[in-house]
C-alpha cells in the first residue's frame, strides 16, 4: 500500500473530481501536503480516511459547513443533534415535494379538461365535490381580487391546493337583463374555511353541492369577457338545460398566447 497519493490518483480511487478536492482545500476541509523535494501535493492515508468520512457525511445530506464542524471538533451528542436537525429538515422537504406532486396532478387534470371538455357539454350524475363559495365582489371589480390576494398570501403557502377563483350565477339571474351586475365573484374552498373566512372580508358564504349537473369548459379572452354572459346563456339554450340551482364557474388555468391571457373556467350547471 502506498503512503502518498497524488490528487489524480485520489480522484480515481474515490470517483471524485479535481475541482471538488481543490474546493475542499480552499475551505480548509481537507488539504493535501506538499513534497518539498519536487513540489508535488499529495494526500496521506490519514487524509484518505478523512475523505471517506466526508463522503459519508455528504451522503447524509449534511452541508460542508456542518461536515467541517464534525471533522474538526464535535462530540457524538453534537453529531446526533446535527443528524436530528437534518432529519427534521428532510421530512419537511418531503412534505413539500408531496404537495407539489399533488398540485402537478391537479394541474394536469385541469389542462386535460381544457383540452377535451371545452368541446362538449356533458351530463354528470356523480356527486361533485362540495364547496363553500365566498363572495368577494360583484360587477367585475377585479381590483378587489388584488386586495384579496394580498390578504391570503400570509395564510398558507399551498393555498391554491384548496381554493379556486370562481363566479356564481344565482338561479334565475342568468336571463335577467341586469345579470352582469348580479354575478358574484369570489372563491370556492374545499378546506380551511375558517382560516380563509377570518382573513378575508366576504359579502356572503354559500354551500354548493349538486348531484346532477351539466359540465363544460369555457375559455374567455379579453374580447370574450365583454359578452361572456351571452356565451353561458347560449350553452343553456342550445342544450335545453333546465337550470336547477346556482351556476358555478371555477377557474382552471390561464393560458397566454402572444402575451395575451385566456382564462379557462369549468362550468357547472345544475339540472333537475
Amino acid at each position: 500500500m502506498k503512503d502518498k497519493y497524488l490528487i489524480g490518483e485520489v480522484c480515481k480511487l474515490f470517483n471524485t473530481t479535481r475541482d471538488t478536492l481543490v474546493h475542499y482545500d480552499k475551505i480548509g476541509l481537507l488539504s493535501p501536503h506538499k513534497d518539498e523535494n519536487n513540489g508535488y501535493r499529495y494526500y496521506k492515508i490519514e487524509d484518505l480516511n478523512c475523505l471517506t468520512d466526508i463522503i459519508f457525511y455528504k451522503s447524509l445530506n449534511l452541508s460542508l459547513n456542518d461536515i467541517d464542524t464534525v471533522m474538526k471538533d464535535c462530540s457524538p451528542q453534537e453529531i446526533l443533534q446535527l443528524v436530528k436537525e437534518k432529519e427534521i429538515y428532510l421530512k419537511k422537504e418531503m412534505e413539500k415535494i408531496k404537495k407539489v406532486q399533488s398540485r402537478l396532478k391537479s394541474m394536469k387534470i385541469s389542462l386535460e379538461e381544457c383540452i377535451y371538455d371545452s368541446k362538449k357539454v356533458e351530463l354528470v350524475k356523480d356527486e361533485k365535490e362540495s364547496y363553500f363559495f365566498l363572495e368577494i365582489t360583484k360587477e367585475n371589480k377585479f381590483n378587489d381580487f388584488i386586495d384579496m390576494i394580498e390578504k391570503i398570501q400570509n395564510i398558507d403557502e399551498y393555498i391554491f391546493d384548496y381554493i379556486n377563483f370562481s363566479f356564481l350565477i344565482d338561479e334565475g339571474d342568468l336571463f335577467d337583463e341586469n345579470a352582469e351586475d348580479k354575478i358574484k365573484w369570489g372563491l370556492t374552498i374545499t378546506e380551511n374555511l375558517d382560516e380563509i373566512k377570518n382573513n378575508i372580508e366576504s359579502k356572503s358564504i354559500e354551500f354548493i353541492s349538486e348531484e346532477k349537473y351539466m359540465y363544460t369548459v369555457i375559455s374567455l379572452d379579453d374580447k370574450a369577457y365583454d359578452n361572456w354572459i351571452k356565451y353561458v346563456r347560449n350553452i343553456v339554450i342550445e342544450n335545453n338545460i333546465d337550470v336547477a340551482g346556482p351556476i358555478l364557474g371555477q377557474m382552471l388555468v390561464t393560458v397566454y398566447k402572444d402575451e395575451a391571457p385566456t382564462d379557462y373556467f369549468g362550468l357547472y350547471i345544475p339540472v333537475k
